[in-house]
This record gives structure tokens, sequence and C-alpha cells, in this order.
């Protein structure tokens, strides 16, 4: 696969944690993932989880070649000391993080990490680093991934929806998906704005070049929808088998309740290419306090 070299190691993180897909009718969809914190017996590997999450933000936030550009200019400073360095630049990819705000850039980074582990595609765009004002977001897709074969040139749109409020998994589902096709609709206007900025990865800007000029042989776009919410349900149980199984009845649970409308007005050949990948939590407003 071309551009392997450009994924992140989602490897640690994705070992802090469960994941299986579901075979679910309604709604209809190419997939649908469940993700939640692992737990090892009956304790949750919650402390686990958030410090591998927070280790993934430097990849979030710098292309590979940027960081190793940034790395390299600190480095000078101080005379040869990985250890110095390497502290400086976690302090400034901390710093760009909104501080009392951090429900959507905690969605935005389980997304990037989430596209790259289940469709093995690094990012094309990312969102972070467009202003140096952390308090301010722009609009359009929350992550733009792309994965190139021997079969396809598949680039991935992403939305992620993280609600703290209990019973917001419909809210969330709902405001995911019109999100996510919104974005589809606009990925021209998306793509013009961002081709030539360094945050794209140097060897990808001929993509997202020939992308917004229309000179793409056969590209395929899927759509993830990232729904990270709080659940109430619970799922205590005196086993680490049985805790797994009682966090897939709750995800069963939640799309068995969705509203009948959410597709109305959608394009069906749109629907089919949506991937659905739902995270639930307990004590979701304190996993965030610590994030």
């Amino acid at each position: 696969m071309k551009f392997d070299q450009l994924l992140s190691n989602t490897e640690s993180l994705f070992n802090q944690m469960f994941w299986f897909e579901q075979k679910i009718d309604t709604p209809k969809a190419a997939s649908h993932h469940g993700v939640a914190i692992k737990y090892l017996d009956i304790k949750e590997l919650r402390d686990g989880f958030i410090r591998e999450l927070k280790s993934t933000a430097a990849n979030w936030v710098y292309s590979k070649s940027k960081y190793q550009e940034i790395f390299q200019y600190e480095l000078s400073k101080r005379s040869g000391d990985f250890q110095n360095t390497a502290a400086y630049i976690s302090e400034v990819v901390d710093q760009k993080f909104r501080k009392g705000h951090p429900q959507g850039q905690y969605g935005e980074l389980l997304l990037f990490n989430f596209i790259q582990h289940f469709f093995k595609a690094p990012p094309l765009l990312r969102k972070m680093p467009i202003t140096t004002n952390p308090g301010i977001e722009r609009h359009g897709a929350d992550a733009i991934h792309f994965r190139e074969d021997m079969e396809s040139k598949l680039f991935i749109l992403g939305e992620s929806k993280c609600y703290e409020s209990k019973y917001s998994f419909n809210s969330a589902l709902k405001a995911s998906v019109n999100s996510i096709i919104d974005s589809f609709e606009n990925i021209e206007n998306e793509l013009i704005l961002y081709q030539h900025d360094d945050f794209i990865e140097t060897e990808l800007r001929d993509v997202a070049k020939d992308l917004k000029n229309g000179q793409i042989d056969s590209p395929r776009f899927e759509l993830v929808c990232l729904i990270a919410y709080e659940e109430n349900r619970s799922i205590d149980a005196p086993s680490q088998d049985e805790i797994l199984k009682n966090i897939k009845e709750c995800l069963i649970h939640r799309w068995k309740s969705i509203d009948e409308s959410l597709y109305d007005g959608k394009r069906e050949a749109v629907v089919e290419r949506i991937h659905y990948v739902v995270f639930p939590t307990w004590k979701l407003n304190e996993l965030l306090n610590r994030f």
C-alpha cells in the first residue's frame, strides 16, 4: 500500500480498547463498529487509555515532515538534548488544545486514530493546525484521510460528535449524519483552501491538488461518523467477558431506538458509504476533565 509510511502507530492505543463490528440492519450503513475502553478483568483501563490517547496528539497536530522540522530546530537550540526537546514539543502541543472545551477536540483526536486503524489511511488534511488561535475552529470535515492500493484511491471523510449529556445518542447520531453529508457535498471548497499548506504531508500535496482539479482516476469516497456519548445503562458484571457482552448489548439497544427519519431526504448511494464508529463511555465528564 502506498503512503503506509505516513500512518501513525495506533497499536498501543488500541491495546487499551475493545473494538468489534456488529451486523446492524437499521440504520443501513457500510459498517457498524463499536469501541470502548478495555477492561482488565473487571478493572477499566481508563488511565492507560487516556495516556495513550494523549500520546497521539503530536501526530494529530503535525505532519511527520513538519514535526521533524520543528524537532530538529528545537534540538539545535538545546545542544542535542533529545529528552528536553521532546518534552518541550509536548508542551507546545498541549497548548494547542482549548482549555475548558475539550469535548470537540477529544472526539476529533479519537476519529484521527480510528480512521487510521480501521481503514489504514493516513491523514490527507489536518483540522487542528489551521489556526494558531486555539479558540477558533473552522467548519468542514473533521478529518480527511487517503489510501491508495491496487484496487482504489480512497478518500475518507470523517465527522465526530461527542456529547456529554445522558440520553444524547440520537442527537449525536443525527448531527453526525447531517454534518458528514454536508462535508461530502462541499469537499471541493474544503480542498481548495488547504492544498498548499504545510500541515499536509509532503507526499500527499499532489493528491489534494489533483482531487481538487478533478484529475484523480476513479476516486471513491467513504464517510465515517464517530459518535462518542455518555451511556447510562449499567454494564457492571463479575467478569471481563460479561462486561464486553453488556457493552455490545448497549449499542444494540441504542440502534434499535434511533429516529426513523434519520435518512429522510438523503441520497441512498451516499448513505451506503457511511461507516459508524460508536464509542460509549461511562462518566464522560470525568474523562474529559482529565484530558
